[in-house]
């Protein structure tokens, strides 16, 4: 198993994440199925966000969770129910609505391999933040 991320912000905690499973179905070629374990400790807020490309299945383990997608509503779900991000999905909300308690879920990502075999596991949880700077980057790149 890998840990990929547990950073804290300046004002909330952050998710842990856990790798639990990685595969190469064969009916799916040029695709890796991977699933991970999201834990949000009390308070927890994941910034805005993509998954690479990747199409995310979740299903909500203990605790509730709430999110917003695109340009959507926040939605709260909670133990047993799952929720969709379509590839290219922008998460703009993603945070622990229980007070006081842990929040987990699974996160079943499919992935293009050449996608995952240039940015890894960490390519999997892309922050705005982080898209604006390597975008700035590449563009002073392309300056020089």
């Amino acid at each position: 198993m890998h840990d990929i991320c547990t950073m804290a912000s300046s004002t909330r905690p952050r998710e842990t994440i856990t790798v639990l499973s990685h595969h190469k179905p064969p009916n799916i070629p040029g695709k890796s199925l991977i699933t991970l374990l999201v834990t949000l400790p009390p308070n927890a807020a994941t910034p805005p966000h993509t998954h690479g490309g990747a199409a995310v299945l979740a299903l909500m383990l203990r605790g509730a969770s709430r999110d917003q997608m695109n340009d959507g509503e926040a939605v709260v779900r909670g133990e047993g129910e799952t929720f969709y991000e379509a590839p290219g999905c922008h998460h703009v909300k993603g945070e622990n609505a229980c007070e006081g308690k842990e929040t987990q879920f699974y996160a079943v990502f499919i992935v293009d391999d050449e996608y995952f075999e240039k940015e890894g596991y960490q390519g999997l949880l892309v922050l705005d933040a982080e898209m604006q700077e390597k975008n700035k980057h590449e563009a002073g790149k392309r300056d020089e």
